[in-house]
């Protein structure tokens, strides 16, 4: 969802998501959240492509991110997420797990456009 205060930002996006999965965040002192990690269709706007990412109950959404193309834009919409999940897990020491289970969540295999990683 974007944010009243940051609308004028999105102008242009579709407000469609392409895709979207929940995730659960443990943060050292026992606190729980459910997160949505959803990326918008890419859009056309001032000439460039653009595409809208967001990590629903962890982060803000700060602005979209620019890139040369729709599927360059893509893939550097899902890097975008998986940078802003590296930032919280070190900075916060939070783990993430697979909605609703024990079972850990390792985003860089599961969101991974590098070969050697997937």
């Amino acid at each position: 969802m974007i944010l009243p205060q940051h609308q004028h930002r999105f102008e242009g996006d579709s407000g469609i998501d392409i895709a979207s999965h929940t995730i659960d965040v443990l943060f050292p002192d026992g606190e729980k959240r459910s997160v949505v990690l959803r990326l918008g269709a890419p859009f056309q706007k001032d000439g460039g492509w653009w595409i809208r990412t967001e990590l629903e109950n962890l982060d803000s959404t700060d602005g979209p991110i620019p890139g040369e193309g729709s599927l360059h834009t893509l893939v550097l919409g899902v890097r975008w997420i998986v940078a802003r999940l590296e930032t919280f897990e070190s900075k916060h020491r939070c783990r993430y797990f697979w909605a609703d289970t024990s079972d850990s969540f390792d985003y860089h295999s599961t969101l991974s456009t590098d070969e050697k990683t997937a």
